[in-house]
């Protein structure tokens, strides 16, 4: 299987493979070759956890073609060097519904946070999802007192919708068509 990689002004986001994802749960070097890129010592960010890994082995393991609709890692780019340092993740939940709808999450590394790095790798994973005719609308949940995040979904064009899926849970939407606006707006 091809790499599906997505180029923003900064990042490089790469999507997840089984043996990408094997390698981040067991061998750290391998993990960085495959990336070609290094692995800061506070890897990795929140709710990237050893859980959240086993679980994209699992999905990746049963469908290694669903590559690009799970986990995608971050990588900034230095423009002098050309080296390439790990800095986030995220990615969606799974294929697009039958109605068309995908989940989005995220995470940034601490020390890499209130760059804007957060929200470039949201609108570079949004765009090649609504590459996908299917998809018509990306949602997005977080919880309320995650300000940063909810400024992340904002800057990236999400609207506020309301109740999350869970108690405590506040969800932003991006349809298709609001996405396609934008673009002939800019």
């Amino acid at each position: 299987m091809n790499q599906l990689i997505v180029t923003t002004k900064n990042l490089q986001l790469i999507a997840c493979t089984l043996e990408i994802a094997q390698a981040e749960k067991n061998d750290k070097s391998k993990f960085s070759k495959l990336l070609d890129a290094s692995i800061p010592n506070t890897w990795p960010p929140e709710f990237n956890n050893e859980e959240m890994v086993l679980f994209i082995i699992n999905k990746l393991q049963k469908a290694p073609e669903e590559s690009g609709w799970w986990s995608w890692y971050f990588l900034l780019k230095d423009r002098v060097t050309d080296a390439s340092i790990l800095i986030g993740f995220g990615g969606f939940k799974g294929k697009p519904t039958s109605d068309g709808i995908v989940e989005i999450g995220y995470s940034i590394l601490p020390e890499f946070q209130n760059l804007g790095y957060g929200t470039e790798a949201i609108k570079g994973l949004v765009s090649w999802a609504f590459t996908h005719p299917e998809v018509q609308q990306v949602i997005a949940e977080t919880l309320p007192e995650l300000k940063a995040s909810q400024r992340v979904l904002e800057k990236s064009h999400f609207t506020y919708i309301g109740q999350g899926s869970e108690e405590g849970i506040i969800r932003y939407q991006l349809s298709r068509n609001h996405q396609m606006n934008l673009g002939t707006a800019n």
